[in-house]
């Protein structure tokens, strides 16, 4: 007859310190639960207009691609 485990043995519950993991957020080391510090982060911190850009990038690509295989003109 196969018995339960005993709550004191739950690997989910445990560190490899012996410590109880308090922590579960994305935020925290799974083994320890210890939190990762925090940056600082700003809220502007990228580039004005970057996705614009991007998507003006990418359409010139592809119509030069397709002006070189001779799909357009």
């Amino acid at each position: 007859m196969a018995r339960a485990r005993r709550p004191s043995m739950d690997h989910d519950r445990y560190g490899l310190d012996g410590m109880p993991i308090s922590c579960r957020g994305a935020d925290c080391d799974p083994v320890t639960g210890i939190a990762f510090p925090k940056t600082p982060t700003s809220e502007n911190g990228g580039i004005p207009h970057l996705r614009v850009i991007l998507a003006l990038m990418m359409i010139a690509f592809v119509g030069f691609f397709a002006w070189q295989t001779h799909m357009l003109g």
